[in-house]
């Protein structure tokens, strides 16, 4: 969906994720404008609603990596685009790093989770 919106309307498209799915989309054909900060829509994806909404975050944001279909189908003359936010998406590994170190030191905590014996799967014994 991503590269439809930034295709469609000559924009780049961040698509944020909760899990670790998070990319951005550049357009495939369309060189970047002067101010190509200007030219950004962010969506957001609410897994238990099957739903995408708009986000408006502040300028400057950090972004994403490029989208890997991106540099496989963009043509030679937009390969600017990913130059220009280069600094937002080293911004955005650097604080995503610090989350996972903090979630795995979270889960040192947690109690094991045990599935056998509690009933969970007997409904699969029958195949």
């Amino acid at each position: 969906m991503g590269h439809l919106i930034a295709c469609a309307y000559d924009m780049v498209c961040i698509h944020l994720t909760r899990y670790g799915f998070s990319e951005t989309f550049f357009p495939l054909r369309i060189a970047p404008p002067t101010n190509s900060n200007a030219r950004i829509m962010c969506n957001g994806w609410l897994s238990k609603a099957n739903h995408c909404v708009q986000l408006y975050l502040k300028p400057g944001f950090p972004i994403p990596p490029t989208s890997p279909e991106w540099d496989l189908h963009h043509i030679e003359d937009v390969e600017t685009w990913s130059d220009l936010f280069v600094d937002r998406m080293h911004e955005f590994e650097r604080l995503n790093n610090i989350e996972k170190e903090a979630n795995k030191e979270k889960s040192k905590l947690e109690p094991p989770i045990h599935l056998a014996g509690d009933g969970s799967f007997d409904v699969f014994s029958s195949f």
